[in-house]
């Protein structure tokens, strides 16, 4: 039978006509919410009985009986169940009737408590519980039982369908540490309540290994997942009527202030759907954003992104969101980046990391933050394969080097001149000494270029230490079974060049050679012999080497200092590895250590605005990029050109590409904002471009894009003619000025 409340004296009969909206309560802060959840959920420092599974425990009798808790209010709310369902308490689900204030569901700002205590949806109520003859005494009733067909009930399965990687992160109390009162929650409908246990159940060959590491506290996943063996009671379905019913109680009972339990991952996933439908999710936002940052349960957003992802979106939890994020946009990246990239719809990362598909919507933003950043990648690797890598990286040694060329050619010319004033047919001694300095300047910055093409190549071609892949196939291991399992160095061994850079030990490797002494990169062995003969032509050509024009240089200034050389690329090239490598997290990531998750402004510009993103629900984020017309357009026609690229005083390898243009190409690091890199290039400066700038020194806007190496629609049949000759046909299409 039933659980009602108290009939009423009066039958609805008595009521003559509909009652009126009620007046809404003022919203509270978020900050007010988020204290608020944390006080509930603070156990009481003089409660000695408080625990977990007391909590949990009354939880469940609030749920099975939320008239005991609500019995006061105007609105009743109904939700009948499907008869037959046992729960956790040896009882079945029954039909619940039960009373709430209205305000406190019009408080959460819902359009849909709105729209159901409207008058119209209050008529069709009454005359529903009329037919059924019900009596009640409140002002409003709401039927929230869900719908049993038709189009609703298709969207709530497709919200409420839990994916695999939900429904068995129960797993990970054994496997990972992560408290039970956490993830080991049992399902709503419970018919195998006793047999149900936090541990795993073993396939029959199961031997427990060593798992400990060698000089490390930190243990390997307890079990690999080819060792468990799902058990009956733990197989719930991916869509559960009892589930649902009941978790839309649990949500109306938060709205009066009750506590919220998330004792696992079906429960979030179901209660955040809910809360999406009902447009509630303040409701639940803070709650679950303490299941997801409760370590180490922030192993979820690992090793679950797209279902984090999803959640994070729909509660708009603005750091679970961009923590998520990183790894989707770097995994897609890669799958960009490779030689052979994966079939479409792959269901396995490049990793091994199990995919969860997104909606449509979801998918678009990770797609285009992924494009872009493997546009960013690309570029950056051109860029340090170009003649600019040490411009770029902004070592004063390199730069002196460059101005002393140009001072020793102007002095050749000066020296020539007289010559030829002279009318001598011999060059004095003073050209052939700066005749070879010149060439042995020549070397040397020829040996510098080699030097650094010798340690890109040597650090692409470095696998991962013993330690470092131990570490990231312990990571890899909480989602790949020995069964399927591709050790970290092989699947390295098949990266393509761009690809390598998304890996944090090419730039910890990279930047350790200049001060890895035994290394045959460390700048001693490659570049002393040359440094030397330099330096001592330097010396022995001083004296025609004018530098009454140049009073900035003293002779000093002239010579290569090979050790303040190797001290400036070393901070230069530690400065990459923190910025590629140790980005600032949202969230703890804990088992993505083998990926670089430095994303920038690019690309987190495709996210919404709550969650630092551009996109403003207009969609013009996801429009092409129009070049900033500040400085004016330049030429007549319908070509259009940018002008000269403004310089800013922003770090020289931070990168943006929120004004591209085309003479410039990616910076080396993963930075926030637009850099100006000072490119010498003495009177004249040849531009990676072919384009020569006369005058003073250039500068180049750091990280704009040159030109985009993935699209999303691409068409191979299309060919970009960037010259500036149009045709008559182009010409007539342009009008004349008035």
């Amino acid at each position: 039978m039933d659980e009602q409340p108290p009939a009423s004296e009066a039958s609805n009969s008595d009521r003559s006509t509909t009652p009126s909206l009620p007046a809404t309560t003022p919203l509270r802060s978020p900050l007010d919410a988020a204290i608020e959840q944390l006080l509930k959920e603070r156990p009481s420092q003089n409660d000695d009985t408080y625990s977990s599974e007391n909590r949990e425990q009354g939880e469940l009798l609030r749920t099975l009986h939320p008239f005991t808790e609500c019995d006061s209010g105007d609105t009743l709310i109904v939700v009948n169940f499907p008869k037959g369902h046992a729960s956790c308490a040896w009882e079945d689900w029954t039909s619940m009737r039960f009373i709430v204030h209205s305000q406190k569901l019009l408080a959460t700002g819902s359009r849909v408590f709105a729209n159901l205590l409207s008058p119209q949806e209050q008529a069709r109520f009454f005359r529903r519980m009329e037919y059924t003859g019900e009596s009640f005494s409140q002002r409003y009733v709401i039927d929230l039982t869900p719908s049993a067909e038709g189009d609703d009930l298709a969207a709530q399965l497709i919200e409420l369908s839990l994916p695999l990687s939900v429904r068995d992160w129960w797993t990970s109390n054994e496997r990972l540490g992560i408290s039970q009162y956490l993830v080991s929650g049992h399902d709503d409908y419970c018919p195998r309540h006793t047999e149900m246990y936090t541990d795993c159940m073993k396939v029959d060959n199961f031997v427990k290994a060593d798992v400990t590491l060698p000089g490390q506290t930190e243990q390997l996943p307890v079990l690999d997942l080819a060792d468990i063996q799902i058990p009956e009671c733990r197989a719930i379905d991916d869509y559960c009527p009892i589930r649902h019913r009941a978790n839309i109680i649990r949500l109306i009972l938060a709205t009066q202030g009750h506590d919220i339990v998330l004792n696992s991952a079906p429960r979030v996933y179901t209660l955040t759907g809910i809360a999406n439908i009902f447009d509630c999710t303040s409701v639940v936002r803070d709650s679950v954003c303490t299941w997801f940052i409760a370590e180490p349960n922030t192993a979820f957003i690992d090793i679950n992104a797209e279902v984090a992802f999803k959640i994070a979106w729909t509660l708009q939890l603005a750091n679970v969101t961009r923590a998520a994020f990183r790894i989707l946009v770097t995994e897609k990246a890669l799958d960009t980046l490779a030689v052979i990239p994966p079939p479409p719809g792959s269901k396995l990362t490049i990793f091994g990391r199990p995919r969860v598909d997104l909606p449509d919507d979801l998918q678009t933003v990770v797609q285009y933050a992924a494009h872009k950043f493997a546009d960013r990648i690309n570029q950056t690797l051109a860029q340090m394969r170009s003649d600019e890598f040490y411009d770029l990286l902004e070592i004063p040694d390199y730069r002196n080097l460059l101005e002393v060329g140009d001072l020793i050619r102007n002095c050749i010319a000066m020296s020539q001149s007289a010559n030829q004033l002279t009318l001598s047919r011999c060059p004095s001694r003073g050209t052939i000494l700066l005749n070879e300095l010149l060439a042995l300047h020549t070397t040397l910055h020829t040996k510098l270029l080699e030097y650094k093409n010798r340690m890109i190549s040597d650090a692409m071609n470095t696998p991962p230490q013993v330690d470092q892949e131990r570490n990231f196939d312990r990571d890899r291991r909480c989602y790949v079974p020995r069964t399927n399992w591709n050790p970290t160095a092989n699947i390295y061994g098949g990266f393509s060049d761009a690809q390598r850079l998304l890996m944090p030990h090419f730039w910890e490797t990279f930047s350790g050679y200049p001060n890895k002494i035994t290394s045959p990169c460390h700048p001693t062995k490659f570049l002393t012999e040359d440094v030397v003969r330099y330096n001592s032509k330097i010396e022995e050509s001083l004296m025609y080497l004018r530098l009454g024009n140049r009073n900035d240089i003293l002779p000093g200034d002239l010579y290569f200092e090979l050790y303040k050389f190797r001290e400036n690329l070393a901070k230069a090239l530690d400065r990459e590895w923190i910025a590629w490598t140790k980005p600032d997290l949202e969230a703890p990531l804990v088992r993505t250590n083998h990926i670089v998750l430095a994303l920038n402004d690019d690309e987190f510009q495709y996210l919404p605005l709550w969650a630092g993103g551009l996109d403003d629900g207009t969609g013009g984020v996801f429009e092409a990029v129009v070049p900033d017309a500040d400085m004016g357009p330049i030429g007549p026609g319908p070509a259009y050109h940018t002008g000269d690229t403004v310089a800013t005083d922003a770090s020289s390898m931070s990168q943006s590409a929120r004004t591209p243009s085309e003479g410039s190409t990616a910076t080396l690091t993963a930075g926030r904002s637009l850099a100006a890199v000072f490119s010498h290039g003495g009177p004249t400066t040849t531009t990676r471009d072919g384009s020569s700038v006369g005058g003073s020194a250039v500068f180049v806007t750091a990280g704009s894009t040159v030109a985009s190496t993935a699209t999303l629609d691409e068409d191979e049949d299309f060919e970009f003619d960037d010259s500036d000759e149009f045709s008559e046909e182009a010409w007539s299409q342009v009008e004349e000025p008035i």
